[in-house]
């Protein structure tokens, strides 16, 4: 079987490096007010500082540089949560504290990474895999929320919490997805109530009891009734 071509080129010399550091936030920068087929390798180029040259010494084409970024990035975040939203961060907060905070969090990085996850998007509808690491990145921090959510319960039902929890998270996910995609929305992704209205979604979700929102159960009821 034939080995996969790298995504990026090693690079050992610090300056080596630098640059490959800068062409990566330029691709960055340029991604979250354009679209991946938009954005050219002499735009990412020019933005950095550096000759095209120096993008093809240390990136394979445009596809590897963004997926080399998408992995990078999707570390970072992974990193960066796990350090700041923590047990110990939310302590005192409550049920309801640590939800809203948990939302806060999932909003600020769809903002931040808007134009990443509009070009995993776009890119993957190419027929590629690569939308998998934002999907993956999406479900891992939905957990984390939910861990840090039901630590602060006291509710004997935590199976239960987990499941309407579940199902909050994956409604605004799809939310703010979709702003990624059409910035201009209803609910713009930049507006300032927008974790307030999300957060008062998945708090919905977790007061539903769930024979209430089970549509045949409440035909069945509604059967008996008559």
């Amino acid at each position: 079987m034939r080995a996969a071509a790298p995504r990026a080129f090693p690079v050992k010399q610090h300056r080596s490096q630098q640059t490959r550091q800068r062409l990566l936030q330029a691709g960055r920068a340029l991604l979250q007010s354009g679209s991946f087929d938009g954005v050219s390798i002499s735009q990412i180029s020019a933005r950095a500082g550096c000759a095209v040259g120096s993008f093809y010494q240390r990136f394979r084409n445009k596809e590897a540089c963004f997926e080399f970024l998408l992995d990078e990035t999707v570390a970072e975040l992974r990193m960066h949560t796990i350090q700041t939203l923590t047990i110990e961060s939310m302590r005192g907060l409550g049920v309801t504290g640590t939800l809203h905070r948990c939302v806060e969090h999932f909003v600020e990085i769809s903002r931040e990474q808007q134009g990443l996850v509009r070009a995993a998007l776009q890119y993957s509808i190419n027929g590629t895999s690569n939308w998998q690491p934002v999907r993956d990145m999406g479900m891992w921090l939905q957990q984390h929320y939910i861990g840090l959510i039901l630590h602060g319960s006291r509710s004997r039902e935590r199976d239960r919490l987990a499941q309407q929890l579940r199902i909050g998270f994956h409604v605004i996910s799809g939310h703010l997805v979709n702003l990624a995609v059409h910035p201009q929305g209803v609910l713009p992704i930049d507006h300032p109530h927008l974790a307030d209205w999300l957060g008062g979604i998945v708090t919905h979700c977790l007061r539903v009891r769930p024979s209430a929102a089970h549509p045949r159960l409440s035909a069945s009821r509604r059967t008996r009734r008559k």
